[in-house]
């Protein structure tokens, strides 16, 4: 007997967010499907807090120095495509 998929599987995006920043390439997990044991570290942060405790626990160290040496406005937008990628909205304020 198989069961069929609900609607929060099927919203979930599995794939890393991949790019290439300089001669780094940069893999973060989709925000949408993260592992418990990365929830469970993030869990009690604020989403910023959260954001950038993620990017460390995830990145190779130059892939972090990629991150780190780049200009703000590309970072922002690099930032914002991940969480496009990950099927995650902004909120609203």
């Amino acid at each position: 007997m198989t069961t069929a998929p609900n609607a929060d599987s099927l919203d979930k995006v599995k794939d890393d967010f991949v790019r290439t920043v300089g001669d780094a390439e940069i893999r973060l997990p989709s925000l949408s499907y993260l592992k418990p044991g990365l929830i469970r570290r993030i869990r009690r942060m604020h989403d910023i807090d959260a954001m950038y405790t993620l990017i460390e626990l995830t990145v190779t160290p130059q892939a972090l120095a990629a991150l780190d040496n780049m200009d703000q406005d590309e970072y922002h937008a690099l930032l914002d495509e991940w969480r496009v990628h990950s099927g995650v909205g902004l909120g609203e304020s």
